[in-house]
């Protein structure tokens, strides 16, 4: 039996961990925030679960690392890491995509792909989840996925969000209680050439895969309930429904996430609304300077 993947693509302070977090609470749906992340954030460094435990405590974790790599105690990450290091970058889209690069680097991505289908079926079968939502959104994992052999299904969900308000929020100081410091800050001019590449590069699952579809911010913010539904409709679950309390208020329970916003540590009610906070404190030199640089982008995207 498949089990679906809901690769969730697109540029860092989208919204991907609130969106995560609410198909998370769907019955048949696991959340896992960034797993691009877990063997140095998880397993290396021991970072806290979305649960609140240390990851290498955490029972979930435990149970999937058993089923799909052995005892967590004698599970070294090392050698996974340095091969996802080699082979999950950007430039390498080519290779990725169509195989190209050295006979090593293709050794290390079928290592590397083979060491994801056996997590993510170990976490489908410790959670008894039939879709596994993988919120990375670095567009590298989204085809390092693509090249995942059954049973692994994969689903493409590009999420874009006004390049002002992700710049403005790659610019706040912001606390991690995963790592226990505050998360990167990026400059305006940083931030606007990775948003502009990325989206590009994301864009590009759609010209090769029909389980691909763009999701903008505004719009998951503006009716959360509603965009979860589609969401679901994508994945063909339709039948399935969110614990919303209202069409903008959602009840969060404890997830298993690896990695991600500080939001995957809420538990209880949670009110979603439209961002306007970088329309009220965002300098207006640098509100110009993104707009400048991101117009033909944010046009397309219908963020304009």
């Amino acid at each position: 039996m498949s089990t679906k993947v809901l690769f969730v693509g697109g540029y860092g302070r989208s919204g991907s961990t609130l969106l995560d977090r609410m198909l998370g609470q769907v019955e048949g749906v696991c959340s896992v925030g960034e797993l691009r992340h877990v063997f140095r954030e998880g397993y290396l460094e021991n970072r806290l679960c979305g649960c609140g435990s240390r990851f290498r405590s955490c029972p979930f974790w435990r149970e999937v690392t058993r089923d799909a790599f052995g005892e967590m105690d004698r599970f070294d990450a090392w050698e996974l890491l340095g091969a996802k290091e080699r082979v999950d970058r950007w430039w390498r889209l080519p290779q990725l995509a169509w195989g190209l690069g050295s006979p090593a680097r293709r050794a290390d991505l079928a290592r590397y792909r083979d060491a994801l289908g056996r997590l993510y079926a170990a976490i489908a079968a410790v959670s008894g989840a039939d879709v596994i939502v993988d919120s990375s959104k670095d567009v590298s994992h989204g085809y390092v996925l693509r090249g995942i052999a059954e049973p692994v299904e994969t689903y493409v969900l590009h999420l874009v969000r006004d390049s002002r308000a992700v710049a403005h929020s790659w610019r706040r100081r912001k606390f991690n209680p995963g790592s226990g410091g505050d998360m990167q800050r990026y400059s305006l001019l940083r931030t606007s050439a990775e948003w502009t590449v990325i989206n590009a590069l994301t864009t590009l699952h759609g010209r090769i895969d029909p389980r691909y579809r763009v999701l903008r911010y505004a719009d998951l913010a503006a009716d959360p309930r509603a965009a979860v539904q589609g969401v679901l409709e994508l994945l063909g679950e339709g039948h399935r429904r969110a614990p919303f309390r209202a069409p903008d208020t959602v009840v969060l329970g404890a997830d298993h996430t690896a990695a991600g916003n500080p939001v995957r540590f809420h538990r209880g009610e949670l009110r979603v609304h439209p961002d306007e906070e970088w329309r009220r404190h965002m300098p207006a030199q640098g509100r110009a300077l993104v707009t400048a640089l991101t117009l033909p982008a944010l046009v397309r995207y219908g963020c304009m």
